[in-house]
């Protein structure tokens, strides 16, 4: 058994909770992510992921570019806007 410090576990418990799962899920599921992130193999258990159906990414991704720019906005200036950067 692992000793977790009082915060850790609080903290393990209120994202349990707030995601619907057990708190052992939650820390299995950081520690499997953490593990992937090191370049670690880790088995999956899941349901295997569907394959990915490129027409349709490429039919959603047609529909999207089609769209208008609705904000005519150089990106940097959206960018600063939203990182509030003043200059």
């Amino acid at each position: 058994m692992l000793a977790v410090p009082p915060e850790t576990e609080a903290l393990t418990r209120r994202l349990a909770e707030h995601k619907g799962k057990t708190p052992e899920q939650v820390l299995k599921e950081a520690v499997e992510t953490e593990a992937r992130l090191a370049g670690m193999a880790v088995k999956d258990h899941t349901k295997p992921a569907k394959a990915i159906d490129m027409v349709r990414v490429r039919e959603i991704t047609r529909r999207v570019v089609s769209r208008p720019l609705i904000d005519p906005r150089a990106p940097k200036d959206i960018l600063d806007e939203v990182w509030d950067v003043r200059g």
